[in-house]
């Protein structure tokens, strides 16, 4: 019979004694219990191994040796954006470039790149090399459409499209994807694109205050209170259109305004320009009387003329 051939084997218990408090209890007790007996002959060559079913010998994997860095093997002229062309980890083997990063350890050079945890915790952009920026702009020009030929230049587009909206998004590393700083937006436009005469022009600038910048004609609002980005460029343009109406209205205490309560100096309907126009005018009359003086001749009228004109040029 073969050696794994199974053997069924009944072994019957008779009885069991048992000794209870110092008394022997015979309890005859029967059972019938099933084995699988296995052949005891193994090979003397697998002794020490488990059998394994005549499979052959128990083998070990042996261990394959390392061979050399990738970096090596990289050749000069080879498509970067196919060894990094997604957002990965620093990897040691696919950056030939002698990088190096840590505290250096007694005043000597930090720790080169092999092994080198501080270059993994950081965040790189190896997948953003020029060449890859310029794939991803060329796989994203199908569903761009051409910029207006009308706008071709800057002061076009400031022509057509005074108001300028500033807000800046940021990428983080952190426990939250949100930014405060994401929240604030700034509005800037030249105060010369908005319908303003000179009475309104000059209100809105003592509104503003030091939002306005005279040597650029610019005004900059800048709005952060609010906890979304949205609220807060909605709030600039509510305050843009209040300032624009308010500077329309006229105030009944604007009209008692006098010279000194102006913001800035006029030359329309100030002392000086009067002074001006009444030296002009005597001016003209003193012409009048020399011009007649010499063409005509001394006579009493003329004296009295010229006479008259002096005085009222010297103011005598």
């Amino acid at each position: 019979m073969a050696a794994h051939t199974l053997k069924k084997s009944i072994w019957s218990i008779g009885r069991i004694h048992c000794h209870v408090y110092g008394v022997n209890v015979r309890n005859p007790l029967n059972r019938a219990t099933y084995a699988t007996a296995l052949s005891t002959n193994h090979s003397s060559q697998n002794k020490g191994f488990p059998d394994r079913g005549n499979r052959g010998p128990f083998n070990r994997r042996s261990r394959r040796e390392a061979g050399d860095p990738r970096t090596d093997r990289m050749p000069v002229d080879q498509d970067w954006t196919t060894v990094y062309p997604t957002a990965t980890p620093f990897r040691q083997g696919s950056v030939p470039l002698p990088v190096r990063m840590g505290f250096p350890v007694k005043k000597g050079v930090p720790p080169e790149k092999k092994g080198n945890l501080e270059l993994i915790k950081i965040p790189n952009f190896l997948h953003l090399t020029p060449l890859a920026i310029k794939k991803h702009c060329e796989a994203l020009k199908p569903f761009c459409t051409e910029w207006p030929s009308a706008l071709d230049t800057g002061a076009k587009c400031d022509e057509h499209f005074p108001i300028k909206v500033e807000s800046k998004d940021y990428v983080s590393a952190g426990t939250s994807l949100r930014n405060p700083s994401a929240r604030i937006v700034h509005l800037r436009l030249k105060l010369s694109c908005l319908n303003l005469d000179d009475h309104a022009r000059k209100k809105m600038v003592k509104l503003v205050g030091e939002r306005y910048c005279k040597d650029t004609d610019t005004l900059a609002i800048t709005t952060d209170g609010c906890p979304v980005r949205k609220q807060n460029y909605d709030y600039a343009m509510y305050l843009l259109t209040v300032l624009y109406h308010e500077s329309w209205k006229m105030e009944a205490w604007e009209s008692e305004k006098t010279v000194a309560d102006m913001e800035e100096y006029s030359w329309e309907d100030s002392p000086s320009q009067k002074n001006i126009m009444s030296t002009l005018v005597r001016m003209q009359e003193y012409r009048d009387s020399v011009t007649r003086l010499k063409n005509e001749g001394e006579s009493e009228s003329s004296m009295h003329q010229y006479r008259d004109a002096v005085k009222k040029l010297l103011n005598l």
